[in-house]
């Protein structure tokens, strides 16, 4: 059975679930074995969208506590919205209907996307319209999602319901995992016991500071969660879609697990884990295996208590339980914990000059910048060159914490506070990081896939709307531009001028007709003395003609480099003195 048709499957299988009910379960949480009475909710499985349908916003009544009504933002009446499952390498399609009185736009979180698609807030969906988003899912297999992002109003539409699982598979990635029933996507969001049945949203000073938290869980829209797991190995998805709460995710007996994917899929293996944090926007994948439980036993999966500012109740730290797995069946998974995954191919930082941005918070409100910047939807704040590995240096210099997220390319973590030794959730592919109070985290970035404007900012999502976001452009790669029309007659790089230099040069190159290309790609790559690449100034198709690029080397040091040009089977090299 293919990947999509096993998810499907389980997503439906859980929405048949029965009604909640008491329960005789012995606890858990330290192996007793105490007879307890436990209630609580069945999880809930939100129906799967169909690729190509409409995605109709609107403000719907919903039951979310039982034989209670709820106003929701719900989408094709659904809370939370309809689960997208797509094969990487197909196109993605849905036409957004927006029937709320406000402006929205749906992003697609993590997911590269050309930027008139990515739900950009320069790019809204009026109240009465509607828009068709479509794109080639280029991603790996992972567990993305989208939600809501209009200027200013992203926090409240996603409070109340604007968010969904965006979940990529792939074929070709076998590794006997658990699937179909086994497979599990958890939803993690905080709401407050004192509004029930409601999703009041009513942010103050204090929620612009903090964020806009809560002090219960809900899973997948479900409260009191709980989901009956037979004694076998399971896979859970967890995504934390809430506004602002950072979750220290652990088992109440501390039992041991395996994380096995981050934001952008699969790692290079698994690695067992008690316990990680889990910051707004962030994913990560676990396998957790039930088999040496026993019948009539649970363990609840919770947050555990720690220290940060803030006033009870609504504060960050707290201890929440999040979801309740009961123990009911023998039912086997047949999945397996891999010994490995395909490896990831790590960026090479050489001497690459980081992107700084420091993130500073003011005395009065508002107070949530980048770079002494508040958000304007009209300034591009700065360009990145498409297809050069860049190396960004992301302070916090506050007393809070900070998820930031890039828009439109996933990450790698290069250090935390220049320590290489990084906790098992920021190893791989990665496009949300927590940044800690007073932590600076260095990151290697690529834009490969598409040119436009895009963005960066905190995911705690009051922060967000408070100004804590930036605009950046990826623009063509450094500095090329055609400057002769004519056909030249054989293919030639030029010398560099000036040579040598400090800290640009030009250089120019010729590309001939050659009817024995099937292809027109040309590659412009930069290397050091010792053969490492460190910089792509170009990777495309080119016409026939006369070309120039710019070549800044920043902060590398004094010493010999190397330009290689290639076009088919045609290469072209030459000797680069950078003096300073």
């Amino acid at each position: 059975m293919k990947r999509r048709e096993m998810i499907i499957r389980a997503l439906q299988a859980g929405a048949l679930l029965s009604i909640p009910k008491p329960l005789q379960f012995f606890a858990n949480e330290s192996r007793n074995t105490v007879l307890t009475e436990l209630t609580g909710n069945p999880l809930r499985f939100p129906p799967v969208f169909t690729n190509g349908g409409n995605m109709t916003l609107a403000e719907s009544t919903v039951q979310v506590w039982p034989s209670q009504n709820t106003q929701v933002v719900a989408i094709n009446g659904s809370y939370p919205g309809p689960t997208v499952i797509i094969e990487k390498g197909q196109t993605f399609t849905a036409n957004l209907i927006n029937n709320l009185t406000e402006v929205t736009t749906a992003h697609w979180h993590g997911i590269s996307a050309p930027s008139i698609m990515d739900g950009h807030p320069r790019d809204p969906v009026n109240p009465g319209n509607s828009k068709v988003y479509t794109f080639p899912v280029l991603n790996r297999a992972g567990t993305y999602f989208y939600h809501a992002h209009p200027d200013m109003l992203t926090a409240k539409q996603v409070y109340k319901g604007f968010a969904g699982f965006f979940i990529v598979t792939d074929a070709s990635e076998n590794f006997n995992l658990p699937s179909g029933n086994f497979d599990i996507p958890l939803c993690i969001q905080d709401h407050r016991y004192a509004d029930i049945p409601n999703f009041n949203y009513l942010p103050g000073t204090y929620e612009g500071t903090y964020g806009y938290l809560g002090d219960t869980v809900l899973v997948n829209g479900t409260p009191d969660a709980f989901l009956e797991v037979g004694r076998t190995l399971y896979r859970f998805r967890l995504l934390n879609g809430s506004n602002a709460r950072v979750y220290k995710i652990a088992f109440s007996d501390n039992r041991q697990f395996n994380i096995i994917s981050t934001d952008g899929g699969l790692k290079d293996n698994p690695v067992p884990a008690t316990q990680f944090m889990l910051s707004p926007g962030e994913r990560v994948e676990i396998l957790v295996d039930f088999s040496s439980d026993l019948i009539g036993q649970n363990v609840t999966l919770r947050s555990l208590a720690y220290s940060h500012s803030g006033t009870l109740p609504y504060k960050q730290g707290i201890l929440l339980d999040i979801i309740r797995f009961d123990i009911t069946n023998n039912n086997s998974s047949g999945g397996i914990v891999p010994a490995a995954f395909n490896p990831i191919t790590y960026y090479d930082p050489g001497t690459l000059t980081p992107r700084i941005f420091t993130l500073t918070m003011g005395a009065t409100h508002p107070m949530h910048k980048i770079n002494g910047l508040t958000y304007d939807i009209n300034r591009i704040d700065w360009q990145t060159p498409q297809l050069s590995l860049e190396r960004w240096k992301i302070i916090n210099g506050t007393p809070d914490f900070h998820p930031m997220h890039t828009h439109e390319a996933q990450w790698q973590v290069l250090n935390r506070n220049g320590n290489t030794n990084l906790p098992p959730n920021d190893k791989g592919w990665k496009d949300t990081v927590l940044l800690n109070p007073g932590e600076y985290v260095e990151v290697l970035v690529k834009f490969n896939n598409h040119k436009g404007i895009y963005l960066f900012h905190c995911h705690n999502l009051e922060h967000e709307d408070d100004g804590m976001m930036l605009n950046f452009e990826v623009i063509d790669p450094i500095g090329i531009q055609q400057i002769g029309s004519e056909v030249p007659e054989e293919f030639k790089l030029h010398q560099n001028y000036p040579n040598p230099f400090n800290p640009s040069t030009k250089i120019k190159f010729d590309i001939p007709s050659n009817s024995e290309f099937t292809s027109s790609k040309v590659k412009f790559s930069v290397f050091d003395i010792n053969g490492r690449e460190l910089a792509i100034l170009a990777d495309k198709d080119l016409q026939p003609g006369k070309y120039e690029l710019e070549w800044n080397a920043g902060s590398l040091p004094s010493g010999v480099y190397f330009a290689k040009l290639s076009y088919g089977n045609l290469l072209k090299s030459l000797k680069m003195i950078l003096s300073k």
